[in-house]
């Protein structure tokens, strides 16, 4: 069966790139020919073009080097129902990722600077209703969601008249999941009667769908000039003060560790008094290698997390995911993506959230929690979160081929 896969992936994010490849490749192992819907706002393209670093064409070589079916860019629904027909598309899986978000006005105004107030923007693929939803795709073509997420959309603001209309587009899809129970509650909210399950990222799989991609660890060590243990250091800005990253530094040296700084894919956005770095420009495939094969990792993002997690490396999450109130600050509302996951793997305490630009954590804490990690109860965690995707992924192509099939 030809299956379109719509979802983020072409845009500078290691995550977004590697979600989308192990999707690709499952469903080829499981037979069937997988096609990478590009779908994008014009406003998209702007914006991303406006933030084009040296890293942005690794992305795009990354993608080029590893799915061969990708179609040409598609601005609407209109562009998908061609799409639908030039490469005979019989079903398509949105997802993962976060593709079913939707910001109300209420949620998006923010105390200003020169302004007493401002409003944030959003686009039109982060705004309902659009293709990511099913929303103008004919109904001919069987869809089901796979571990989306809304990513922090504040449900709770959504009017009654919005959700009947989010209601009637996921009442159209023959299988939903969800990547955390944020998103879980949201679909609750607006519709009871769903049976939602939260299920893995793809990148929890990534080992399995697609191993041929992922260099060896001598072959790292080699390019990079690694030291024999590691710890990869990764932040959006200087969350974390030079004076914690030099005790980090020390405390991680007094176990044998030498701390990395590892660049985001804007860059390393962040002073620190490490000897040894990995910047921008790199390769996916070389970023997931290096948290594979690493001793720790403490940073910022969801996706090291997940691929520290699958891979049971030490890992300890500086976090600032989750919703905000007027004045920026976050809620304390468990809307945090990353700590949804470490709630699953009873991590809790490998997590501290940022509190207005700046991280409160005690060096020396993190360094005891990274030295106790504990591998072995990840390891069987990682197991059975494989488990639930292989299962997930076997319902949703019964779920498409038996409507497909009518």
């Amino acid at each position: 069966m030809n299956i379109g896969i719509l979802t983020f992936y072409k845009v500078n994010n290691f995550g977004a790139n590697l979600q989308a490849v192990s999707t690709y490749y499952n469903l080829i192992k499981k037979g069937h020919t997988p096609i990478l819907i590009h779908y994008e706002s014009k406003d998209s393209l702007e914006r991303k073009h406006k933030k084009h670093n040296v890293q942005s064409q690794e992305h795009l070589n990354f993608l080029e080097r590893t799915v061969p079916n990708q179609t040409e860019i598609c601005y609407n629904e209109n562009d998908i129902a061609k799409i639908i027909q030039k490469y005979n598309i019989e079903a398509i899986i949105i997802g993962s990722d976060a593709v079913v978000q939707h910001h109300p006005l209420l949620a998006r105004i923010r105390k200003g600077k020169r302004k007493p107030f401002y409003i944030t923007k959003t686009l039109p693929e982060t705004t309902f209703p659009n293709c990511f939803w099913g929303v103008g795709i004919t109904e001919s073509i069987p869809m089901a969601m796979m571990s989306v997420s809304s990513q922090n959309s504040e449900y709770k603001f959504f009017s009654k008249s919005l959700k009947e209309k989010m209601k009637k587009a996921l009442e159209r899809m023959k299988y939903i999941s969800v990547r955390d129970e944020w998103t879980q509650k949201m679909f609750l909210a607006i519709s009871s009667n769903l049976n939602i399950q939260v299920t893995p990222d793809p990148v929890f799989a990534f080992n399995q769908n697609a191993e041929q991609f992922i260099p060896t660890e001598e072959e790292l060590r080699q390019k990079y000039s690694l030291p024999d243990r590691y710890v990869l250091v990764s932040l959006h800005s200087q969350s974390l003060s030079e004076q914690q990253l030099f005790k980090l530094k020390v405390g991680f040296e007094e176990k044998g560790l030498e701390c990395v700084a590892f660049t985001m894919p804007t860059g390393i956005k962040f002073k620190h008094p490490f000897t040894k770095k990995i910047d921008i420009p790199l390769p996916p495939e070389d970023w997931y290698g290096l948290l594979k094969y690493a001793s720790a990792y403490v940073g910022s993002n969801m996706h090291p997390i997940v691929v520290c997690l699958h891979n049971a490396v030490p890992c300890f999450s500086i976090d600032h995911w989750g919703t905000r109130d007027f004045w920026g600050h976050h809620k304390n509302d468990e809307s945090s993506k990353v700590n949804d996951i470490l709630k699953i793997f009873e991590l809790q305490e490998y997590i501290v959230p940022i509190e207005e630009d700046h991280c409160p954590v005690n060096p020396s804490y993190i360094v005891d929690k990274i030295v106790s990690f504990p591998r072995q109860k990840v390891l069987a965690k990682s197991k059975d979160m494989n488990n639930i995707y292989e299962k997930m992924m076997e319902k949703i192509i019964s779920c498409l081929i038996n409507k497909s099939s009518k």
